[in-house]
């Protein structure tokens, strides 16, 4: 039997490595859309941050220009009519008009009024009404402090869980979509492409065992879905770094103990993931329709993902517990997520991996006596 497997297993694997298509999916899909959204995320970054808005102020106080001009104001002189047009029809972000007395009431009588005109369906001109709003907030008189003394701690939560909880949101979800997207392909169509041009009934007919033909098949494609978690994990670890960058003095570190357990959760769904496409490509009559129907389980686990990012759904899963983790492939994501915000049990993660493992292998039970019942000739 083990020989057996092992032919099928060589087989599928050579036709693998001669297929550049699925060796380009396989390898370096999953590592460029992590690079990709990494590269993207820090450009967007370092745009905005020095990003010139066309954005124009009118009788600005000499102290007010420098901070004006840092946030993207230009110190070109514009006619007042003629902004709020350009404002209007989004060829100018923001005009700032000060009144020519402008001063300071401390005793809150005869204030000077400051003219903001922006327009609320122009991305950037919300941008910057922000950061205008955010420096003017910060020059307005002092009337008295909130929590002035620095050496009292006076946030008694987590200083790091918003930057934590912005990381756990956003990576399990697209670490387990691109590693799948790596492999899917391969999935949908490594049993019913074979069924779909008449090679399945050759191997059929051969001495091999049914079961072992399965094993090794599903053994090749759980060979690619390894590779695709390594490449996404390698990819994982520089979007880690543009986020750390991001953040600056309020970046949060993980040690190298958290990435792998990472890594074993994604692996051990991936395996449940091959197992569950396995069935459906056993089942479909053509390649096409494989990749079709193998999108189900793809949204089902997007919307576990999307769910469990969701600040909404915390408190109700929270009251969940460990229960989360007797779910197959939610609990990857679910557990992806604590890891990252919080810390897991060597439990959690244990459980976790053997459900998924547990799951993936009823899946190959599945597609073995699916085998077993295949018909030598297609309808």
């Amino acid at each position: 039997m083990f020989n057996d497997i092992s032919t099928v297993y060589k087989k599928e694997i050579k036709s693998i490595l001669k297929d550049k298509a699925i060796l380009m999916m396989c390898i370096f899909l999953p590592f460029m859309i992590m690079f990709m959204e990494g590269f993207l995320t820090k450009n967007m970054a370092d745009t905005d941050d020095s990003k010139t808005y066309n954005a124009y102020y009118i009788n600005a106080p000499q102290e007010l220009i420098p901070g004006l001009k840092a946030i993207g104001f230009s110190d070109h002189k514009v006619d007042k009519a003629a902004c709020i047009e350009d404002i209007k029809n989004k060829d100018a972000e923001m005009l700032l008009i000060f009144p020519e007395d402008f001063k300071v009431a401390l005793d809150g009588q005869n204030l000077s009024n400051i003219e903001i005109f922006y327009n609320s369906s122009n991305v950037d001109s919300l941008k910057i009404r922000e950061k205008v709003s955010t420096l003017l907030d910060s020059l307005r008189p002092v009337v008295f402090t909130i929590n002035a003394d620095t050496n009292v701690t006076y946030d008694l939560g987590d200083e790091s869980y918003v930057a934590k909880n912005m990381i756990a949101s956003m990576v399990p979800g697209l670490l387990i979509m691109t590693i799948v997207y790596g492999f899917m392909s391969l999935a949908s169509n490594i049993i019913a492409g074979d069924k779909e041009s008449n090679f399945l009934n050759t191997v059929l007919i051969t001495p091999v065992r049914r079961s072992s033909v399965a094993i090794g098949k599903a053994l090749a494609v759980m060979t690619a879905a390894f590779i695709s978690s390594i490449s996404a994990s390698i990819g994982l670890v520089y979007l880690m770094n543009v986020f750390q960058e991001m953040m600056g003095d309020g970046a949060v570190t993980y040690a190298i103990s958290d990435y792998a357990l990472v890594f074993v959760v994604i692996l051990c769904v991936a395996f449940a993931l091959v197992g569950l496409i396995l069935i459906i490509s056993t089942l479909a009559k053509t390649s096409r329709s494989a990749q079709t129907l193998a999108v189900i389980p793809i949204m089902v686990l997007f919307i576990g993902s999307f769910l469990t990012s969701n600040d909404g759904m915390s408190s109700m899963l929270a009251k969940f517990g460990f229960k989360n983790c007797l779910i197959p492939l939610w609990n990857a994501t679910y557990l992806t997520k604590q890891i990252l915000l919080s810390g897991v049990s060597i439990t959690e993660v244990l459980l976790t991996c053997v459900i998924n493992l547990a799951f993936g292998l009823l899946c190959l039970a599945i597609v073995s006596r699916l085998f077993n019942n295949e018909k030598i000739v297609n309808e």
